[in-house]
């Protein structure tokens, strides 16, 4: 998978699969985010700047990917890094302040595993 910037859009283009860098040697060895509170379903766009950032080139590419909102599981996609290198990522980002990300209301209301088997279970016996 190669990393490639929505169209028009300027940011670098990186080859994850081609790159002899191992995921864990991008995220400093973390294998979990810092954060909780965002999912792969939710929202992320970089905040405006006014002078150009100096991150390593991956968050640049990031970054490149969120200029409009694009979803946690997209920005893993089309930067061809694992969701859980991705996430790690998008969540130092959104430490230092450069992407904001928004979560649907319906993400932490969902119901917990106990009623999704119940619910299971009555359609099974249907």
């Amino acid at each position: 998978m190669d990393g490639v910037p929505p169209e028009g859009e300027g940011g670098r283009e990186w080859s994850f699969e081609s790159s002899l860098i191992r995921p864990y040697s991008l995220t400093g060895g973390r294998v979990r985010p810092s954060r909780t509170d965002f999912s792969m379903t939710s929202q992320v766009v970089a905040v405006p700047r006014t002078r150009p950032v100096r991150v390593d080139p991956e968050l640049e590419l990031i970054l490149s990917l969120c200029v409009r909102p694009v979803s946690v599981a997209e920005v893993a996609s089309r930067a061809g890094f694992p969701l859980g290198v991705a996430r790690v990522l998008l969540a130092d980002l959104l430490d230092q302040g450069y992407v904001v990300v928004h979560t649907s209301g319906w993400e932490s209301h969902r119901p917990d595993a106990q009623t999704l088997r119940s619910v299971l279970e009555g359609i099974r016996r249907l």
